[in-house]
């Protein structure tokens, strides 16, 4: 089974990290985005998206939404009823790149495991936490 990665987002967000994302893996045709524009309603995404899954019910389609609770990401909940559409909330360039290079089809809890991998990326960097990490200011992270 094929897989492919939808960002969508309000306004121009998931083009932004469409682009980003491919600024450190390159190229990927199994990733694109859809955003709602100002004065649009959420379906302008929710029903392209729908047309790919039933067009390809042979591909997987992982959603990933800027925003749990947000119109798109909440207009984008029919398609879990879809056998090939999953929905995840909280975009992020590294929960994108885990799920962009994880094997086909991903499960429930495939996704889970990229989600909870992802948090430990989300840190608060202040000086307590560079000292828990033996790191100093002056250090070079890269």
């Amino acid at each position: 089974m094929d897989k492919k990665i939808i960002l969508v987002s309000h306004g121009k967000l998931s083009a932004g990290m469409l682009h980003s994302v491919q600024m450190i893996v390159g190229e990927n045709e199994a990733l694109s985005c859809l955003g709602m524009m100002p004065g649009e309603h959420y379906s302008i995404v929710s029903d392209q998206v729908a047309k790919m899954a039933k067009e390809n019910p042979d591909t997987q389609f992982i959603v990933v939404a800027d925003l749990l609770g947000g119109s798109v990401c909440n207009g984008c909940m029919t398609l879990i009823q879809e056998e090939n559409v999953k929905l995840v909330s909280g975009l992020n360039m590294g929960l994108v790149i885990e799920l962009l290079f994880a094997p086909a089809p991903m499960s429930d809890e495939d996704i889970q495991a990229k989600i909870e991998a992802c948090k430990e990326g989300i840190v608060h960097i202040s000086t307590k936490y560079l000292e828990k990490q033996n790191i100093s200011n002056e250090d070079d992270f890269f």
